[in-house]
C-alpha cells in the first residue's frame, strides 16, 4: 500500500495556494480605480470572506463533525438514560404509592395487634399477681404455723418448768426425811432387780 500523506500534510499543501490567493485579493481590491470603483471592492471582500470560510471549513470540518457526532451521541445517550431514569422513578413512585395506600390497613392491623398484646399482657399480669398473692399467703400461713409451733413448744416448756418448780416447792414443803429414805431404798431396789 503506497504511503498516503495524512490529512494535515494535504491541508498544508492546499493552504499555501489559498493563502497566496487570500493575500492577493486585498491587493486587487486596493488598485486605484477610476472614478467609479463599482463592484470590485465588494467582490474582493466577498472573495476574502469566502476564502476564510472555506479555509475554516476545510481545516475545522473534521473537528466540527467529530464534535457534532460525539455531542449528538452524548445527547442521545443522555435522553436514553433520562428515559430509563424516568421509568425507574415512576416504578419507585408506584411502589411508594402502593405502600402508602396499604399504610392505613397496616396501621389498623398493628393497632389491633397492640390491643390484643395489651389484653394478653394484662391477663398475664393478673395471673402472675394472683400466683404471687397465693404464694405470699401460703408463705405467711407457714410462717404463722411455724411461729405457733415455736410458741406452743415454748409455752409447754414454760409450763413444765413452772410445774417442776411448783412440784419441787411442794415436795420440799411436804416431804420428810423418812419419806426421802423410803424413796431412796425403793429406787435402789428397782435398780438392783
Amino acid at each position: 500500500m503506497p504511503n498516503r500523506p495524512n490529512r494535515w500534510t494535504r491541508a498544508r499543501h492546499a493552504f499555501v495556494p489559498v493563502l497566496a490567493l487570500a493575500m492577493a485579493a486585498p491587493l486587487i481590491a486596493a488598485e486605484p480605480a477610476a472614478a467609479d470603483p463599482g463592484w470590485t471592492p465588494i467582490i474582493a471582500k466577498l472573495v476574502n470572506f469566502a476564502l476564510l470560510v472555506g479555509l475554516l471549513v476545510y481545516f475545522l470540518r473534521g473537528f466540527i463533525v467529530a464534535y457534532l457526532r460525539t455531542r449528538g451521541e452524548a445527547i442521545r445517550q443522555g435522553l436514553t438514560d433520562a428515559a430509563a431514569l424516568r421509568a425507574s422513578a415512576e416504578q419507585q413512585l408506584l411502589g411508594v404509592r402502593l405502600r402508602l395506600s396499604a399504610l392505613p390497613a397496616e396501621l389498623d392491623v398493628l393497632r389491633h395487634r397492640g390491643q390484643d398484646e395489651l389484653a394478653a399482657e394484662l391477663v398475664r399480669i393478673r395471673d402472675a399477681s394472683a400466683k404471687e398473692q397465693e404464694r405470699l399467703v401460703d408463705r405467711a400461713r407457714r410462717d404463722v404455723e411455724l411461729q405457733f409451733r415455736v410458741a406452743r413448744r415454748e409455752l409447754i416448756q414454760h409450763v413444765a418448768e413452772l410445774s417442776m418448780t411448783l412440784a419441787r416447792a411442794r415436795i420440799e414443803r411436804e416431804m420428810t426425811a423418812d419419806d426421802q429414805t423410803e424413796l431412796i431404798d425403793r429406787y435402789a431396789a428397782q435398780v438392783q432387780s
